[in-house]
Protein backbone atom coordinates (compact mmCIF):
# COMPACT_ATOMS: atom_id res chain seq x y z
CA UNK A 1 0.00 0.00 0.00
CA UNK A 2 1.35 3.40 -0.98
CA UNK A 3 1.11 6.26 1.48
CA UNK A 4 0.31 9.75 0.27
CA UNK A 5 1.79 12.64 2.20
CA UNK A 6 -0.69 15.09 3.59
CA UNK A 7 -0.42 18.64 2.36
CA UNK A 8 -1.61 20.59 5.39
CA UNK A 9 -2.36 24.22 4.72
CA UNK A 10 -4.35 27.00 6.35
CA UNK A 11 -7.96 26.92 5.14
CA UNK A 12 -10.81 29.31 5.84
CA UNK A 13 -13.41 26.64 6.60
CA UNK A 14 -16.59 28.69 6.10
CA UNK A 15 -15.87 29.54 2.47
CA UNK A 16 -14.49 26.04 1.75
CA UNK A 17 -17.75 24.42 2.95
CA UNK A 18 -19.90 26.99 1.09
CA UNK A 19 -18.03 26.24 -2.17
CA UNK A 20 -18.27 22.48 -1.55
CA UNK A 21 -22.05 22.64 -1.08
CA UNK A 22 -22.58 24.90 -4.09
CA UNK A 23 -20.47 22.66 -6.35
CA UNK A 24 -22.30 19.45 -5.31
CA UNK A 25 -25.83 20.87 -5.23
CA UNK A 26 -25.98 21.32 -9.01
CA UNK A 27 -25.68 17.53 -9.52
CA UNK A 28 -28.68 16.61 -7.36
CA UNK A 29 -32.19 15.97 -8.62
CA UNK A 30 -34.37 18.97 -7.66
CA UNK A 31 -36.98 17.98 -5.08
CA UNK A 32 -35.30 14.64 -4.29
CA UNK A 33 -31.87 15.46 -2.82
CA UNK A 34 -30.64 18.52 -1.01
CA UNK A 35 -27.33 19.46 0.61
CA UNK A 36 -27.11 22.42 2.97
CA UNK A 37 -24.57 23.91 5.35
CA UNK A 38 -24.96 25.47 8.76
CA UNK A 39 -21.98 27.73 9.37
CA UNK A 40 -21.10 30.01 12.28
CA UNK A 41 -20.97 33.75 11.56
CA UNK A 42 -17.41 33.81 12.87
CA UNK A 43 -14.84 32.78 10.25
CA UNK A 44 -12.87 29.68 11.25
CA UNK A 45 -9.38 28.95 9.93
CA UNK A 46 -7.81 25.51 10.33
CA UNK A 47 -4.72 23.65 9.13
CA UNK A 48 -5.52 20.54 7.13
CA UNK A 49 -5.25 18.69 3.83
CA UNK A 50 -7.90 20.33 1.63
CA UNK A 51 -8.06 17.40 -0.82
CA UNK A 52 -8.53 14.88 2.00
CA UNK A 53 -11.37 16.89 3.56
CA UNK A 54 -13.09 17.14 0.18
CA UNK A 55 -12.73 13.37 -0.32
CA UNK A 56 -14.14 12.62 3.15
CA UNK A 57 -17.13 14.92 2.62
CA UNK A 58 -17.74 13.40 -0.83
CA UNK A 59 -17.71 9.93 0.77
CA UNK A 60 -20.35 11.06 3.30
CA UNK A 61 -22.56 12.44 0.51
CA UNK A 62 -22.11 9.29 -1.58
CA UNK A 63 -23.08 7.07 1.37
CA UNK A 64 -26.19 9.16 2.02
CA UNK A 65 -27.25 9.00 -1.62
CA UNK A 66 -26.72 5.23 -1.77
CA UNK A 67 -28.43 4.26 1.49
CA UNK A 68 -30.75 7.16 2.37
CA UNK A 69 -33.75 5.80 0.44
CA UNK A 70 -36.22 8.57 1.27
CA UNK A 71 -38.20 10.68 -1.21
CA UNK A 72 -36.61 13.95 -0.17
CA UNK A 73 -33.11 13.27 1.14
CA UNK A 74 -31.75 16.21 3.11
CA UNK A 75 -28.05 16.19 3.97
CA UNK A 76 -26.50 18.77 6.28
CA UNK A 77 -22.95 19.85 7.01
CA UNK A 78 -22.61 21.73 10.29
CA UNK A 79 -19.43 23.51 11.36
CA UNK A 80 -18.72 24.30 15.02
CA UNK A 81 -15.75 26.08 16.52
CA UNK A 82 -13.93 24.10 19.22
CA UNK A 83 -11.08 24.93 21.59
CA UNK A 84 -8.57 23.11 19.30
CA UNK A 85 -9.98 24.17 15.91
CA UNK A 86 -13.29 23.03 14.45
CA UNK A 87 -15.70 20.13 14.27
CA UNK A 88 -17.47 19.32 11.00
CA UNK A 89 -20.64 17.25 11.43
CA UNK A 90 -22.43 15.54 8.55
CA UNK A 91 -25.94 14.13 8.95
CA UNK A 92 -28.93 13.18 6.83
CA UNK A 93 -32.57 12.20 7.22
CA UNK A 94 -32.07 8.83 5.53
CA UNK A 95 -34.13 5.73 6.17
CA UNK A 96 -33.10 3.04 8.64
CA UNK A 97 -30.19 3.95 10.87
CA UNK A 98 -29.57 7.67 11.05
CA UNK A 99 -25.98 8.54 10.25
CA UNK A 100 -23.99 11.25 11.97
CA UNK A 101 -20.31 11.58 11.11
CA UNK A 102 -17.80 14.05 12.57
CA UNK A 103 -14.40 15.30 11.46
CA UNK A 104 -12.27 17.22 13.96
CA UNK A 105 -9.59 19.55 12.57
CA UNK A 106 -6.86 21.50 14.34
CA UNK A 107 -6.61 25.27 14.46
CA UNK A 108 -2.80 25.32 14.80
CA UNK A 109 -0.05 23.62 12.80
CA UNK A 110 1.81 20.82 14.51
CA UNK A 111 2.56 17.10 14.51
CA UNK A 112 -0.94 15.90 15.34
CA UNK A 113 -2.58 17.32 12.22
CA UNK A 114 -4.27 14.16 11.05
CA UNK A 115 -8.03 14.39 11.02
CA UNK A 116 -9.82 12.50 13.73
CA UNK A 117 -13.04 10.84 12.54
CA UNK A 118 -15.77 9.75 14.91
CA UNK A 119 -18.33 7.45 13.31
CA UNK A 120 -21.61 7.15 15.13
CA UNK A 121 -24.82 5.32 14.35
CA UNK A 122 -27.98 6.10 16.22
CA UNK A 123 -31.15 4.04 15.74
CA UNK A 124 -34.01 6.24 14.54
Amino acid sequence: MRRILQKNEKIELNSFIEEFVKARQKYFTPGQEWLEAELPQEKISVYMDKAQLEKDLDDFVKTSLMYGKVQKLVMEIQVKKTADGAEICFSDNGAGNWRNEKICVMGKPGRSLEMKKNWGVQVA
